[in-house]
């Protein structure tokens, strides 16, 4: 189902957001058993949201307009990305989704879904993937992504595990392991770092530089010449990449093919090559 500004919203839900803050919304909500609405933020947007951050940067240089973020969860970046328009997609948004501001649509449903749903001729300029955790899923989202990006640029969430229990693509597994092993916190980042391993081998067509210096390291992924086609691997070449484990590639660090480095270098250079 996809929620747009054109929908008709309850006489209810209209006197609430006339009548009150969000805050008080959120309370009056809670107490009839709605989920919250999205905070979306009038002012500047805190310097630990890094993802929307690093967005808002692209989009400003850039002056990109169009946005598509797979994978919602509460909204929080999705409300503080500062385009002119808005796609989010995700089949279980902790959010009423009909609350949207103008220019925002959503739909609530997977992102396989959504891109079979949506014409050949829609496109994004920049998009953020952030959904299911895994190789298959994320490189597939990828793929679809590239096939209605303009010549913009995606950034991939969690593309560096924090231990060898964060890579554990099974999110249920990857807390049994770790709490196994007798350590705290409940990150969780799957094997969505084979995504790089793909693009290192068989994407001679794009460009790439992971953030790792702050905040959760992320990769951004362009086009090294305008307009160029990407095609996804082959089977035979994906299951290679999950021959590999994560303990083999990163024992010595972030691998150099990841292009490791800050977020002020990845952002510059990615900007200067895409206005070139």
């Amino acid at each position: 189902m996809v929620i747009g500004n054109g929908f008709a919203r309850p006489f209810i839900d209209r006197w609430l957001r006339r009548e009150y803050r969000t805050e008080e919304i959120n309370r009056l909500r809670s107490i009839v058993g709605l989920t919250p609405l999205l905070k979306y933020r009038p002012d500047a947007v805190p310097s630990e949201l890094w993802s929307p951050r690093r967005l808002n940067t692209l989009i400003r240089e850039l002056h990109l307009s169009s946005y598509l973020e797979i994978g919602v969860l509460d909204g929080e970046t999705f409300a503080n990305v500062n385009a002119r328009r808005r796609y989010g997609v995700d089949p279980h948004p902790l959010f009423d989704a009909v609350f949207l501001p103008r220019g925002a649509s959503f739909a609530v449903m997977t992102s396989d879904a959504f891109f079979a749903t949506i014409r050949k001729s829609k496109h994004f300029d920049v998009a953020f993937i952030d959904g299911l955790h895994t190789v298959d899923q994320t490189y597939r989202d990828l793929i679809n992504t590239f096939s209605h990006l303009r010549s913009g640029v995606i950034l991939i969430d969690d593309t560096v595990p924090s231990d060898e229990f964060s890579a554990i693509p099974d999110q249920e597994a990857s807390y049994l392991a770790r709490d196994a092993a007798g350590l705290e916190g409940r990150p969780w980042h799957g094997d969505v770092w084979r995504v790089v391993m793909l693009l290192d081998r068989h994407h001679p067509e794009l460009e790439w530089r992971t953030i790792i210096d702050e905040g959760n390291p992320q990769t951004l992924v362009w086009r090294r010449r305008r307009g160029a086609n990407v095609a996804a691997a082959s089977n035979e070449e994906i299951a290679l990449v999950m021959q590999t484990t994560y303990v083999e590639e990163f024992a010595d660090g972030v691998p150099h093919y990841f292009q490791p480095t800050s977020e002020s270098a990845a952002l510059a250079e990615c900007i200067s090559s895409l206005r070139d």
